[in-house]
């Protein structure tokens, strides 16, 4: 039985705890639909203790308030013998999440999940497409524009997907976000660079079926779809086939109702499911990442050539995502699953023997006996 600290960051009030608190059964655009209210961020971190405990693990959860003396001691204080690392933020800036494992590394304390190098590039995703397509990996062609005017010369075919170029979780994606011609475009890149104050990735965008391929160890688990069903957001624009924010996020938005998931996906034939799971696991080592993650494609509908849109190294681990539906569909239970994520993390514990922090003159003191005997 090891000790396993369960590390999440949040400082707001759930959202979700609003909605509930609200009572809306059902959104305003359609008062028949009735919605079921999500779980909040803690009852799913309390769902990953419960199953961590099932299997044998002195499991307890500690939410850090985006406060680093509280991250400090919770992993100096009292050192765990693993640290589920579920820290997707800090001072409310993504790029700051690979710093979190980097701490978890210089104390040397066992964590799951990815590297901080892994974490920091995939965050980036011009670097991260640059480095795929260096792999001879599939990505859609595009170009990174960082400020106005748009160049005149673009050589990429129409319709286009304008997308923030260190964002994730969809994060400035909307029914704005595919564009057809130069006035769209233009008008998106302004919007990205002022509103994301950020670089904005221009793609050709890639007509076709989502599919994404979680991956846990080292086996790619079954193809999870995302599949869309049209109609309109709630400024009247017509949805576009790609996931929204509000898609993913809001459960009373019209782009929620506007996908559905299927796991595994049907209709493929078994030697293109191991295509596109190759590529995905060649995806995966080649951003050099570990123990799970997401790779998002797109299919092609007409050539049946999938390219590879992001590599997410630390996609959601709730129940109810898709992580949680491709490892149900490979014959594991949910807490099979976290249970393995924990595994993967203690068996690297026992490769480099790990030593806690203590006071500073008993680090010194090890420090020069360890000069002393390779003199």
């Amino acid at each position: 039985m090891a000790r396993v600290l369960i590390l999440w960051n949040q400082i707001d009030d759930d959202v979700y705890e609003h909605f509930r608190r609200d009572d809306r059964r059902a959104p305003d655009w359609d008062p028949t639909l009735v919605i079921e209210p999500w779980e909040t961020v803690e009852q799913e971190i309390e769902l990953i203790e419960r199953a961590l405990r099932d299997g044998g693990h002195d499991a307890y959860h500690i939410n850090i308030r985006d406060n680093f003396e509280n991250l400090l001691d919770a992993v100096r204080r009292d050192p765990p013998d693993c640290v589920v690392n579920l820290v997707e933020f800090f001072h409310d800036d993504p790029e700051q999440e690979h710093n979190v494992p980097a701490l978890f590394e210089l104390l040397n304390i066992p964590y799951t999940g990815n590297r901080p190098i892994a974490l920091s590039l995939c965050q980036k995703k011009p670097q991260a497409k640059a480095l795929l397509t260096a792999c001879g990996l599939p990505t859609p062609r595009g170009i990174v524009i960082d400020a106005l005017p748009v160049p005149r010369q673009i050589d990429l075919r129409y319709p286009l997907i304008v997308k923030p170029a260190h964002d994730d979780a969809s994060g400035g994606i909307d029914a704005g976000s595919v564009v057809h011609d130069r006035a769209q475009l233009e008008a998106r890149v302004k919007h990205v660079l002022s509103e994301h104050t950020m670089s904005a990735l221009v793609e050709e965008y890639i007509a076709g079926r989502e599919l994404h391929c979680a991956i846990l160890g080292t086996e790619a688990l079954p193809l999870y779809e995302m599949r869309f069903k049209g109609g309109v957001d709630d400024q009247g624009r017509p949805l576009p086939d790609i996931i929204t924010y509000r898609a993913k996020w809001d459960p009373y938005s019209r782009d929620h109702y506007a996908v559905e998931s299927k796991c595994p996906a049907d209709d493929l034939e078994a030697e293109l499911v191991a295509r596109i799971q190759d590529i995905a696991l060649r995806a995966f080592r080649a951003v050099g990442c570990r123990d799970y993650a997401r790779v998002d494609m797109r299919l092609d509908v007409a050539t049946g050539q999938p390219y590879i849109l992001e590599v997410n190294p630390n996609p959601d681990l709730a129940d109810s995502c898709a992580f949680a539906q491709s490892v149900r569909a490979s014959g594991r239970t949910y807490g099979q699953a976290m249970n393995e994520l924990v595994h993967y993390a203690l068996e690297r514990s026992k490769i480099q023997p790990r030593r806690y922090i203590g006071p500073t003159d008993t680090l010194l003191t090890e420090y020069l006996a360890r000069r002393a005997a390779n003199k």
